[in-house]
């Protein structure tokens, strides 16, 4: 990626209406995005070193230092059907507008009301060159018949159909042709209303029960899944690729190879998140007080990524003329789809649907997410030298692959497999802060005790916190799904955090976070793409909770007055400050996963077990830490 300039101008307006129980404001927010930046692929070459080459030694990284390349891919920028080299230069505009209505109405002497409604019009993001170098694909107007034929090589066979070289056969200009300059249909308006009510049971200003709604919708112009993954498709930017190189001085561009596409639906609702609250809050005395609330948000329509290019399960045979009596194909191409996948004898793109183009990588609003929370919160205000504050949250978030950027690996098709926990999940958060005046000697007569052993305060913030979900997958060396992807693994017993502590031969007494041996590689018979339980493995999405934090961060401070400067004044401060305070040994990591290399007697590793020092030695084990106890001592004169 190259440099990148962005410019954003936002303004609002409101105006405001006002009368003795009751106001009423309206507005609008308005904003220009704007961001120039180099928009491309790989334009220098990229090797890849993997087992699924015909000429692989079974090892990636001995493939490398004997020049065993799987593939090698290039990338260059076509301007006007000439290859000019380089990448494109990109400039994304885009429009947002909402207006806005708000209605605060104080119903009674402890009732208050607010309703509002936000309308957004959120712009498309484009391209202003010409001609542009956004292309988006329409997969109902993809006509395989018509696509090139694909050599053995997975290189285009010229004068046999179209190439991806230009526009056609799904591939579309955006802004021409009946197609918005956005790649997509707009969603306008969305709706978003708002309820809130704050409530005073009592009357007497001490309790206060509040409560709220609100829709709110987001189009995606950022750098997250948006229009600006358009900007380096086909015909734009071409690829060549070569497989299967023998020899680093044989690297040479390949001929034509089927481009990377990126994919947006062209009508899709925008991502939007309803989110609500309810909660109480109670003065104890007149400094204490006690918050209590139930929070929670709907994610619908939320940005993610997905291969919409994979092949298809349950697939059987396909005919491919340029694989004609290679291994699972007969002398009249006929293959056997499933077995040259799960084999790796060839790469997937003779299968995908959409075989112009290397893959497709669908940018979707479609996902979901759910996340539920109790969050408590009590602050104490200075009283008798203490300043306190203390804030819980226990909850649970829940998608189905609802981040950015996140795919499976496994299935993309099937979005309700990888329903549960999601990445970001923290179930229980308790945040701690305090300010606490030293009373020693504060008050004393003496000018020597006040002023040097007196007006000292100990602060301080604790953070305590479970961990974040951990996501793998497992895989056998040499090995595939019948759609060529990864598996997952099975579970042998319960999978779940087991702490104990284990020897190892290299580092000694070493903590396990889990016990890797209730998870085991799939069976052969998991492979198949076949609809049956427990295909591609049983293990489901982030099973694993990784170490969660019990830090203090402590600080001491006073500041003296000193004789300087008298008619301002001067003052020098003094802190000491420690972070991890108690330095307690606090884990971030663990090794999760399963080897997939033989056995020692050279069959496949299915049906072994994660665990054990023969294949997964430090499997389980903890490997990384938070930093040990940081001290630092300042001084700042202030005059």
């Amino acid at each position: 990626m190259g440099q990148q300039v962005h410019n954003q101008h936002q303004h609002r307006i409101e105006l405001l209406a006002r009368r003795t129980d009751q106001s009423v404001k309206t507005g609008f927010y308005l904003e220009f995005f704007e961001k120039n930046e180099e928009d491309g692929a790989e334009i220098s070459g990229a090797m890849t070193f993997n087992t699924s080459g015909s000429n692989t030694t079974g090892n990636g990284l001995a493939d490398m230092y004997l020049g065993r390349i799987q593939s090698y891919y290039e990338a260059g920028y076509i301007k006007n059907g000439v290859s000019i080299g380089g990448i494109p230069d990109a400039a994304y505009r885009a429009w947002d507008f909402e207006p806005y209505i708000m209605d605060t109405w104080k119903v009674r002497r402890n009732l208050t009301v607010t309703a509002g409604l936000r309308v957004s019009f959120d712009g498309q993001m484009h391209d202003v060159n010409h001609p542009t170098i956004f292309t988006t694909f329409l997969p109902n107007q993809y006509n395989p018949a018509l696509t090139a034929q694909l050599n053995a090589a997975g290189q285009f066979i010229p004068g046999t159909g179209y190439d991806d070289t230009t526009y056609g056969n799904g591939l579309w200009a955006c802004g021409s042709g009946g197609v918005a300059k956005g790649c997509r249909a707009g969603y306008w308006p969305g709706w978003g209303p708002r309820l809130g009510f704050s409530w005073d049971p009592t009357g007497h200003g001490k309790t206060v029960i509040r409560g709220g709604y609100g829709l709110y919708w987001d189009a995606g112009n950022g750098n997250e899944v948006s229009t600006e993954n358009m900007g380096i498709n086909p015909p734009v930017v071409q690829s060549s690729n070569s497989y299967n190189i023998t020899g680093y001085g044989n690297i040479v561009a390949g001929a034509l190879t089927p481009a990377s596409l990126s994919y947006m639906p062209y009508y899709q609702r925008f991502a939007n998140a309803q989110q609500f609250s309810l909660g109480v809050q109670h003065q104890i005395t007149t400094n204490d007080l006690v918050t209590v609330s139930n929070i929670s948000n709907l994610g619908r329509d939320l940005s993610s990524e997905a291969d919409f290019d994979q092949v298809p399960n349950g697939a059987t045979t396909m005919n491919v003329p340029a694989l004609a009596g290679t291994q699972g194909c007969d002398s009249a191409g006929n293959c056997n789809v499933q077995q040259i996948m799960m084999n790796n004898l060839e790469p997937k793109l003779f299968f995908t649907p959409y075989q112009a183009y290397g893959s497709v990588t669908a940018h979707v609003y479609g996902f979901t997410s759910n996340y539920n929370s109790l969050q408590a919160s009590y602050r104490h205000t200075m009283a008798h030298g203490l300043t306190f504050g203390a804030a819980y949250t226990w909850s649970h978030a829940l998608d189905n692959g609802a981040s950015p950027f996140w795919t499976s690996g496994v299935d993309d098709s099937n979005r309700a497999r990888w329903y549960g926990t999601s990445d970001i999940n923290r179930e229980q958060v308790l945040m701690m802060n305090f300010v606490y005046q030293l009373p020693f000697f504060r008050n004393s007569a003496s000018h020597f005790l006040g002023s040097g052993l007196g007006g000292w305060e100990f602060s301080g913030i604790a953070s305590m916190f479970t961990g974040e979900p951990v996501f793998f997958t497992c895989g056998v060396n040499g090995f595939s799904s019948g759609i060529g992807k990864s598996v997952m693994c099975n579970s042998s017993g319960s999978v779940k955090v087991k702490k104990s502590t284990f020897d190892d031969p290299q580092f000694g007494p070493t903590e396990m976070w889990w016990d890797p041996n209730t998870v085991t590689q799939p069976l052969e018979s998991q492979l198949p793409s076949n609809g049956e339980p427990g295909m591609f493995g049983y293990l489901g999405r982030n099973v694993l909770t990784g170490p969660g934090r019990n830090n203090w961060d402590i600080a001491l401070h006073k500041e003296f007055k000193l004789p300087w400067w008298s008619k301002e004044g001067s003052i020098l401060q003094f802190r000491w400050e420690t972070f991890n305070t108690f330095n307690h040994t606090q884990w971030n990591g663990f090794n999760s996963g399963c080897s997939g290399a033989p056995n020692t007697d050279g069959t496949p590793a299915f049906g072994r077990p994660c665990g054990g020092t023969q294949y997964n030695l430090g499997n389980g084990e903890v490997n990384g830490a938070w930093d040990p106890r940081i001290m630092q001592f300042a001084l700042k004169l202030i005059f």
